[in-house]
Parts: C-alpha cells; sequence; structure tokens
C-alpha cells in the first residue's frame, strides 16, 4: 500500500496564497515568442498533439505541476498532495489571434489572460499556445502561481521544455499514480508536530537573531514607512490588466555600465528611475522634491542552480533618487542604494531570518508586515530583475526568439517591471492595472528615452581623450 502524501507549503509561499484578491491574481508568467514553421502541420496550424504529449513527458521532472491545494484542518495552513483528477488538457490550453495578428492584439489577449486568477482546486498552472502571430509565430503564455515557483524557479520549467539545439528530442510520457492524499487527523497531526519542533529549533536561533538583528530591524522600519502618493499607487486596483513590452540589446546595456559605472541591474535601476521621473513629470506633479520613493526588489536566495521549487527570495526596498535631474548623479545615487543594500544593510540575511523565524511557527508573522506595507505604500513599483540563459534556446525544433516576462502587482500597485535576459537581449514585461495606469505604453516610451540618454552620455564618455600625465 502507497503511503499517504503531502508537503507543507513554507510561509513565505503560503502567504502569495493569502495576499491574492479578487483584483489581484498573484501569478508570476511570461510571454515567449518562437518561430511556428517546425510545428506546423500541412493544413497551417500548429501540431497541438505533439505538443501536449512534449509537454507530460516535461512534467515528469516537475512533480508539483501535478499537485493541489489541500488544508489543515482549523489551523488553514496549505500543503500540496498529488491531484487525482489531473488532465493536461485543462492545463495546456489552445487559441489563435484575429488577423491580422499583430503585436497589439497579442498584448491585449497576454494582458486579459494574466487578469484571470488560476483555479485553486487544481494545480495552479496554465499554458496557452496562441498561434496565428505575424512573421510565422506563435505564443506560449505560461502562468504559475507565486505559492508555486518564484521568477528563478520558474527558469527550470522553462529549461524542462526548451533545448540548446534545434534537433528536437522526444520521448513517450510515462504513465503516472497519484499518491493518495492523507486524511484530515493526519495533516492536523503533522501540522501540530511541525509547530512544536518549530518551537523547540527556535532556542537555537539566539545567535543568528544576534548576528543579523540589524538588518531585520531595517526589514521591518522599511516595510512600515509609508512612501509618496503618486500615479504608480491606489487605493485599491482593478481586477484587469494591461501587458506591454520592450527589449533592449544586452552588449549595448554593458556598454553603459563599462562606461559610466556600476552593474547592469544599476543600469537597469537607473534607467527605470529616469523613466518614473520622465512619467511623473508629463503628469505635471512636482518630481524634485518627491522622496521616499521606493522599489521592491525580490532578491534570490536561492543556494544553487536546480533547487527546490517554491519561493527562495528576500524582498527589498531600494528608494530611487527619482527627484535627481543629472542622469550621472542619479546613476551615482542608484549605485550607493544598490551598494548599501547588498554591502552593509544586511536586509537579505534578516529577511531571510525573519521568513525562517516565520516557517518554523506561524506564517502570521510575515503576512501581518506584508498587508501592512502593502496598506501603507512602502514601496511604489515592484522591479524584479532575473537571469536567463546567454544561448538561442528551442522547442522541438521551433525557435524561441524573445521572452517577456510577468510579476504579479499587490491590490494598492499599479504597475509591476520585469526583466529576463536571453541569448544577448534582456527583454522587459510591465503588468499594469488597465484602470489605474491606461498609459503604460507611455511609461515603456519614457524607459527607452532615459536608455538612449544613458547610451548618449556613455558615448560621450568614451569618445572622451584621456588625460595625460604631468
Amino acid at each position: 500500500m502507497v503511503d499517504a502524501f503531502h508537503e507543507r507549503l513554507s510561509a513565505l509561499d503560503a502567504i502569495f496564497l493569502d495576499l491574492e484578491s479578487e483584483t489581484a491574481p498573484m501569478h508570476v508568467g511570461a510571454a515567449l515568442l518562437f518561430d511556428a514553421e517546425p510545428l506546423t502541420l500541412a493544413h497551417g496550424g500548429l501540431d497541438m498533439e505533439r505538443i501536449t504529449k512534449y509537454t507530460l513527458a516535461a512534467l515528469e521532472t516537475m512533480p508539483r505541476y501535478r499537485q493541489r491545494l489541500a488544508w489543515v484542518p482549523g489551523l488553514r495552513h496549505p500543503v500540496w498532495v498529488d491531484d487525482d483528477r489531473f488532465n493536461i488538457n485543462f492545463h495546456l490550453r489552445h487559441t489563435r489571434l484575429p488577423l491580422p495578428g499583430d503585436e497589439r492584439r497579442l498584448k491585449r489577449l497576454v494582458g486579459r489572460l494574466f487578469s484571470q486568477r488560476l483555479d485553486r482546486s487544481r494545480p495552479l498552472w496554465e499554458f496557452w499556445i496562441v498561434e496565428g502571430i505575424e512573421n510565422d509565430r506563435f505564443a506560449l503564455i505560461g502562468k504559475a502561481h507565486h505559492c508555486m515557483v518564484d521568477g528563478v524557479a520558474g527558469v527550470g520549467l522553462i529549461e524542462a521544455l526548451l533545448q540548446m539545439t534545434p534537433e528536437a528530442t522526444e520521448k513517450e510520457p510515462s504513465s503516472w499514480t497519484p499518491r493518495p492524499a492523507p486524511n484530515r487527523r493526519q495533516l492536523l497531526q503533522a501540522e501540530v508536530t511541525h509547530r512544536i519542533n518549530g518551537l523547540r529549533k527556535l532556542s537555537h536561533f539566539g545567535p543568528r537573531i544576534q548576528e543579523n538583528f540589524l538588518g531585520l530591524a531595517r526589514v521591518l522600519q522599511s516595510g512600515m514607512r509609508a512612501g509618496p502618493e503618486s500615479p504608480f499607487t491606489a487605493p485599491d486596483i482593478s481586477p484587469y490588466r494591461r501587458f506591454d513590452w520592450t527589449s533592449f540589446d544586452l552588449d549595448e546595456v554593458k556598454a553603459v555600465k563599462n562606461a559610466l559605472g556600476g552593474t547592469i541591474n544599476d543600469v537597469v535601476v537607473v534607467a527605470t528611475t529616469a523613466a518614473i521621473r520622465r512619467f511623473l513629470e508629463a503628469r505635471d506633479l512636482d518630481v524634485d522634491s518627491m522622496e521616499g520613493f521606493r522599489a521592491f526588489l525580490p532578491v534570490s536566495t536561492r543556494k544553487a542552480h536546480g533547487g527546490p521549487t517554491g519561493n527562495q527570495v528576500a524582498m527589498l526596498l531600494a528608494e530611487l533618487p527619482v527627484g535627481e535631474p543629472d542622469p550621472l548623479e542619479r546613476l551615482k545615487k542608484v549605485i550607493a542604494v544598490t551598494t548599501k543594500l547588498k554591502k552593509e544593510s544586511n536586509q537579505t540575511a534578516g529577511a531571510e531570518l525573519l521568513e525562517d523565524v516565520a516557517d518554523l511557527t506561524t506564517k502570521r508573522l510575515i503576512l501581518d508586515i506584508s498587508r501592512e506595507a502593502i496598506r501603507r505604500h512602502a514601496y511604489n513599483v515592484v522591479l524584479t530583475n532575473i537571469p536567463g540563459p546567454p544561448l538561442r534556446l528551442f522547442m522541438l525544433g521551433a525557435e524561441l526568439k524573445a521572452m517577456y516576462p510577468l510579476v504579479p502587482i499587490p491590490p494598492t500597485q499599479n504597475l509591476g517591471i520585469a526583466l529576463f535576459s536571453y541569448n544577448g537581449r534582456l527583454y522587459w514585461g510591465f503588468n499594469a492595472d488597465w484602470e489605474g495606469f491606461p498609459d503604460v505604453h507611455e511609461f515603456v516610451e519614457h524607459l527607452e528615452t532615459a536608455f538612449e540618454e544613458y547610451q548618449a552620455l556613455a558615448a560621450t564618455k568614451e569618445e572622451q581623450p584621456a588625460a595625460r600625465l604631468p
């Protein structure tokens, strides 16, 4: 007889379920564009049977995608159990764009699909295969709940589907038998045992708390400090989303970094800061006196590639110098902020400590902090940068041409920005509230203009002759 199976969600994973609301779905996602020709059948449509078999085989390395949520009775903590009614056709869906299948229509469809919450009674993911896109392409629009994966773990899912050569390696999907779920008594007993053992383990946390006290204090202080009111925040957002995107040549980003200083991420942050400033100026707001404008920067704490699923991130807040009119001074201030976050404040260790203590006891510890930070508008924008593969990738021989990521936004946030690097380009995805941020396309234009400004400054510096020695 097969033993009953369940796996407890960590406190951090669980709070993404609690933070979800009717207006704020908490899934991560991406829109991937492929060349359609290698998967196009004689009648002109895509080979969905082949794609379905290929996806089923890939799921053998990702057991989480055949698991659904269950809840500990009384204590209401979520756990994973195998889904005994798993059906790939519920999760892998197929549609087509209306003619002419242009980028504008695709963005509208992506926004509409990202607006829809996932069904909590089933495994929390969906793939939409979209054909009929101009230039003989198709899209894979993927969604997975944030309680399942963070951005780095999401790369693992992509890697399971993609290959480094156009010669497709395929195999027949194996049969799968779900393990039985525990009964209510077993779930409750396991959770009570976990919490009792957690309280015992807390006795060993003294040295770690002492070591990371300042970092923990800064995390709590940042989360409780209200940010300025701006078009990027709202009392409550609508349930509908707009999605937009752009991309930069990664070598051009590196050229700016090499000429002006900092890191690739610093260039990302300062270009975003400059775009925010331009956007606010276009709305006739007093930007020069604006202080305390903060970005929410998820930082991966995953120790090694290919680690466990779920969230392995620390949540850091960085104050952006949107009030600085000089672009070079703005970059210097961004570098100072990011350097302080990385080396001086120990916020990452403090955030990890808070998450570990909550995981040993109850998620309520970080849930209340997260909700209060959202209510106070402790940050104005979400900005996450996910490293990706530098080489060309293929799915069943179809080359991946672009990948635009999505980060969810909380119920008082109007914009989330995510980046993914792939094959020499940096792809940006903008998840915006349909009603509160209708001009997201203008923000994207401001970002592109801001980056061009830094490119021009970098070119000017490269052209300057080296100073002569006396």
